[in-house]
């Protein structure tokens, strides 16, 4: 099975959520022209990173229709796509950092961000499932999971999906720059120890933190990595798409030759 998938990069303006949303659909249109069904755009792309003053402001109630919502399932709907998107989620009183997978008819699924970066604890709750999700493309499913940003560096994680049979790894962020050597190695490492495709989306530019007025650099170089570990394609960073066509086989073959997932004793961990 091949699947063909894009990465949307770009620089989202806190606060302005129709640029963001106008912007990145502009640039996920070329990934679609590209013939990618599947889409992934970064961390909280339509309200920007630091909004932190106005929170609850900008979070969507996903069983709502809101702007970002039609905005997306439209999109879906005249490109024939899914879209992985990220955005605040309010539900009743409590707001997360939640990834959501968008399909023409609206939200198919939504992932929780489990474990919070810095003082992502003071604006959002933790969520509290690691859940594989399986997309449909016509004559055959995938199964996906989806992190979110700092939870690239939680291998347990990675391997809870991949026990579950996700094949795809799927990582929307807004991952800093002084820290790219992290993203580096981090997103090559989760691809080698579960023979999984992931899908690395990071934002790029940089925003003003509303809680402690320091500017916040982000790294780009969003990436599709193979089962091997290697890089197949990858934006610098400035805005733009990668699409890569992905060979599915190629999974279950690196999971033959290393076999990782197999060997694993999980009597040790879990009794």
């Amino acid at each position: 099975m091949k699947i063909k998938v894009g990465l949307v990069q770009f620089s989202p303006k806190s606060y302005n959520i129709k640029n963001n949303i106008k912007e990145s659909l502009s640039l996920a249109k070329r990934a679609a022209k590209k013939g990618a069904k599947l889409i992934v755009l970064p961390e909280l792309f339509d309200s920007g990173y630091c909004v932190e003053d106005k929170d609850n402001e900008f979070a969507i109630n996903f069983s709502e229709d809101s702007y970002t919502i039609k905005k997306l399932k439209e999109f879906c709907k005249e490109n024939d796509v899914y879209i992985v998107a990220s955005s605040i989620q309010k539900e009743k009183t409590k707001l997360y950092d939640s990834a959501y997978i968008v399909s023409k008819n609206g939200i198919l699924d939504t992932y929780k961000k489990t474990h919070l970066w810095g003082d992502e604890n003071k604006r959002f709750e933790r969520g509290d499932s690691f859940n594989v999700f399986e997309i449909n493309f016509g004559n055959a499913s995938v199964k996906v999971g989806i992190g979110i940003c700092y939870e690239i560096g939680f291998g347990e994680i990675a391997r809870e999906f991949a026990l579950k049979g996700a094949k795809i790894l799927i990582y929307p962020s807004a991952f800093g720059k002084q820290r790219l050597y992290v993203w580096d190695l981090a997103s090559r490492a989760r691809a080698l120890e579960n023979g999984a495709f992931v899908l690395a989306c990071n934002r790029s530019g940089k925003e003003v933190s509303k809680l402690n007025g320091k500017i916040l650099s982000f790294a780009g170089h969003s990436r599709i990595i193979n089962p091997k570990g290697e890089i197949i394609k990858e934006i610098k960073d400035k805005s733009g798409v990668c699409v890569v066509n992905l060979d599915l086989n190629e999974v279950d073959l690196q999971r033959e030759n290393l076999p990782y997932l197999r060997d694993l004793n999980l009597t040790l961990f879990r009794g």
